[in-house]
């Protein structure tokens, strides 16, 4: 009886460990840090010496440090070279990198990258790899340093959940204690993505009905400054200038642009959306859309998203969930030198 009643106690301290276990790893919160994708060149690759007409490897690990998995080969990496010192760039294609399509070069692949999750904290890694053959140096040198730069562009988006307080009383007229008082929010571990918010000025307003009530009753309009900024190594581009920013020049009115929606809970009337969207401002020319838009300058900005239904001041301040979500393109580089040697003649 006793090894019986031992046993049902070890397997009863086993499940309550395995549901602690669960519990722990359900709150941990992937949607923090700096970074989106990152590169290096692997060790050796290319090689510090070789040989004129010498093929070599040249060898990026590209790694998924934020929470946004790129998906359908969306993301791109280019390798730049001196095309005088080189004879010839083969993309070696494995798992999801493949050649760029419609291109005649070699030198561009496109690839899909899972991001961080619960279940994968790590998030995705993909090896891409290219096999090059060196020119021939100078006929008046006995060497030529060279180099490849490796250029990653790929969509992104920042997402910010947090939870903020409705107070509907801001100038604190009413007695009693409220649950929560007006307060502006900060961030300082980021959102899991290169752009982040650092903060949020909460304001609460109120409406014109309210100003001509006579018992100053009416609705209060929550208004959000939301802070953005570019903490990354790389380059804001526009979410659809991906492609684009690795395989050609793009314009300047493509670069450091970001489209940013603001939510609260619950269901958007005549939509399928989750969550009643905020207005945001300023906006792209000519968009009707509550969506705003952003330009960065010097890698920071700041939007304006207002609730302008309002909220009924009667009712009682509370703490109330705030999504907000930013989606850009991104690019950065890397480069890597080597030096080709002349062979006997």
């Amino acid at each position: 009886m006793k090894k019986i009643l031992t046993t049902v106690i070890f397997m009863l301290f086993l499940v309550a460990c395995n549901a602690s276990s669960t519990q722990k790893t359900k709150e941990i919160d992937v949607r923090v840090g700096l970074t989106g994708l990152t590169m290096e060149f692997l060790k050796n690759t290319p090689p510090q010496r070789i040989f004129e007409g010498d093929k070599f490897l040249v060898v990026i690990k590209v790694e998924n440090t934020g929470a946004t998995e790129i998906k359908d080969n969306q993301a791109v990496l280019s390798l730049g070279f001196e095309k005088d010192y080189t004879q010839k760039v083969e993309l070696l294609e494995s798992g999801t990198v493949k050649l760029f399509p419609d291109l005649k070069t070699q030198n561009t692949a496109t690839f899909s990258l899972e991001g961080r999750s619960k279940i994968n904290q790590k998030g995705g890694e993909e090896i891409i790899s290219y096999n090059l053959v060196a020119g021939r140096v100078d006929p008046q040198s006995e060497f030529h340093s060279s180099m490849v730069i490796a250029t990653l562009c790929y969509p992104y988006e920042t997402i910010l959940d947090t939870t903020f307080c409705m107070d509907t009383d801001p100038s604190n007229l009413r007695p009693g204690k409220k649950v929560c008082k007006l307060q502006d929010l900060s961030f300082s571990n980021g959102q899991g993505a290169p752009v982040t918010i650092p903060k949020i000025e909460v304001q609460m307003l109120p409406s014109q009905e309210s100003q001509q009530s006579p018992a100053g009753y009416g609705k209060i309009v929550p208004q959000f400054l939301i802070f953005i900024e570019n903490k990354g190594q790389g380059i804001v581009i526009k979410n659809d200038a991906v492609k684009e920013a690795c395989t050609q020049k793009i314009s300047h009115d493509k670069l450091n642009t970001i489209y940013v929606r603001a939510f609260f809970p619950g269901k958007d009337p005549g939509t399928e959306k989750s969550g009643l969207e905020l207005n945001c401002e300023p906006k792209e020319k000519g968009s009707t859309a509550k969506q705003g838009y952003v330009k960065l300058k010097d890698k920071k900005d700041i939007i304006r998203c207002t609730f302008k239904e309002g909220i009924d001041s009667r009712q009682d301040p509370y703490l109330s969930p705030l999504r907000i979500e930013m989606s850009y393109g991104y690019t950065q580089s890397i480069s890597a030198n080597y030096l080709i040697q002349k062979t006997a003649r």
